[in-house]
Protein backbone atom coordinates (compact mmCIF):
# COMPACT_ATOMS: atom_id res chain seq x y z
CA UNK A 1 0.00 0.00 0.00
CA UNK A 2 2.84 2.41 0.84
CA UNK A 3 4.50 1.88 -2.51
CA UNK A 4 1.24 2.41 -4.38
CA UNK A 5 0.66 5.67 -2.53
CA UNK A 6 4.25 6.73 -3.19
CA UNK A 7 3.95 6.10 -6.94
CA UNK A 8 0.62 7.95 -7.05
CA UNK A 9 2.34 10.93 -5.42
CA UNK A 10 5.22 10.63 -7.90
CA UNK A 11 2.74 10.72 -10.81
CA UNK A 12 1.02 13.83 -9.44
CA UNK A 13 4.33 15.61 -8.77
CA UNK A 14 5.76 14.73 -12.19
CA UNK A 15 2.60 15.93 -13.94
CA UNK A 16 2.58 19.16 -11.92
CA UNK A 17 6.26 19.87 -12.54
CA UNK A 18 5.85 19.11 -16.25
CA UNK A 19 3.00 21.64 -16.45
CA UNK A 20 5.06 24.24 -14.60
CA UNK A 21 8.08 23.70 -16.87
CA UNK A 22 5.87 23.86 -19.96
CA UNK A 23 4.33 27.14 -18.78
CA UNK A 24 7.72 28.65 -17.96
CA UNK A 25 9.05 27.59 -21.38
CA UNK A 26 6.04 29.13 -23.16
CA UNK A 27 6.49 32.35 -21.18
CA UNK A 28 10.18 32.40 -22.10
CA UNK A 29 9.43 31.89 -25.82
CA UNK A 30 6.47 34.30 -25.92
CA UNK A 31 7.11 37.18 -28.34
CA UNK A 32 4.07 39.11 -27.12
CA UNK A 33 4.82 42.07 -24.88
CA UNK A 34 2.69 42.49 -21.76
CA UNK A 35 0.10 45.28 -21.66
CA UNK A 36 1.31 48.74 -20.66
CA UNK A 37 1.86 49.08 -16.94
CA UNK A 38 2.37 45.33 -16.40
CA UNK A 39 5.91 44.44 -15.43
CA UNK A 40 7.54 41.43 -17.02
CA UNK A 41 10.14 39.47 -15.11
CA UNK A 42 13.27 37.98 -16.60
CA UNK A 43 11.94 34.88 -18.35
CA UNK A 44 15.33 33.13 -18.24
CA UNK A 45 15.34 33.44 -14.45
CA UNK A 46 11.76 32.18 -14.25
CA UNK A 47 12.62 29.17 -16.39
CA UNK A 48 15.79 28.53 -14.37
CA UNK A 49 14.06 28.64 -11.01
CA UNK A 50 11.32 26.37 -12.29
CA UNK A 51 13.92 23.87 -13.52
CA UNK A 52 15.88 24.01 -10.23
CA UNK A 53 12.67 23.46 -8.27
CA UNK A 54 11.78 20.45 -10.43
CA UNK A 55 15.25 18.95 -9.96
CA UNK A 56 15.16 19.37 -6.17
CA UNK A 57 11.67 17.89 -6.04
CA UNK A 58 12.93 14.89 -7.99
CA UNK A 59 15.84 14.58 -5.59
CA UNK A 60 13.47 14.60 -2.61
CA UNK A 61 11.32 11.93 -4.26
CA UNK A 62 14.42 9.81 -4.84
CA UNK A 63 15.38 10.06 -1.16
CA UNK A 64 11.81 9.19 -0.20
CA UNK A 65 11.95 6.11 -2.45
CA UNK A 66 15.17 4.99 -0.79
CA UNK A 67 13.56 5.40 2.63
CA UNK A 68 10.64 3.11 1.80
CA UNK A 69 10.79 -0.16 3.71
Amino acid sequence: MREALFWAIVAVVVAGQALLLHSAWRLHRSPVAPPPGVARSDTRADLGWTLVTALFTGLLLAFAALALP
